[in-house]
């Protein structure tokens, strides 16, 4: 009976704080009409064409993580200070070969894309290409020159997906221009 006194008294004592007053005629009206505007909106966004080449970036990734993952074990259990050369893990190893072989997929994609319209942006993207393997070969340099640094090693991983997606935007543009040229021919 007292924690019912003290309760009453609670709500005596609150009672001018209480928000009791009542919307404006059509409240829930507009607030059903925002949220079906919001709704919309929402589906406008969701409703995007799929990219191509998405489930790629996946495997990509899981592959950067075991690059990673197999370097850092290979060279925790490999390293020793009177080594000069870098041991990589098999694991390692198939990553990298993984890469290699997904680049050149990639990158026989868009050398078979290539046309009139296609071909100054297909030789801009082989310069970047060449560029990034040239760093990625000097990565690898410094890589048995100092030792397993982890730097050295985000770089290289790094140095993986810049190429990736340098051929993934590349075939994107390829992508547009071909259907710009045909939206073109249709009209």
């Amino acid at each position: 009976m007292m924690k019912k006194d003290n309760i009453t008294n609670l709500f005596d004592r609150l009672k001018d704080d209480f928000d009791v007053e009542t919307p404006d005629k059509g409240h829930e009206n507009r607030f059903l009409q925002k949220l079906q505007q919001q709704q919309n909106e929402e589906t406008e966004n969701t409703s995007k064409p799929v990219i191509l080449f998405t489930w790629w970036k996946q495997i990509a990734a899981a592959c950067v993580i075991l690059l990673s993952l197999g370097i850092f074990i290979g060279s925790n259990f490999n390293a020793s200070a009177e080594e000069t050369q870098v041991t990589f893990s098999p694991e390692v190893e198939k990553s990298q070969l993984y890469f290699a072989s997904l680049i050149e997929k990639e990158l026989a994609k868009v050398k078979a894309a290539e046309d009139e319209d296609t071909k100054e942006i297909i030789q801009d993207a082989l310069l970047q290409l060449e560029r990034l393997e040239n760093d990625y070969s000097n990565l690898k340099n410094q890589l048995i020159e100092r030792g397993n640094d982890k730097r050295i090693l985000h770089a290289m991983v790094t140095n993986f997906q810049l190429r990736i997606n340098l051929l993934e935007n590349v075939l994107t543009q390829i992508d547009e221009i071909k259907l710009f040229k045909n939206e073109n021919t249709i009209i």
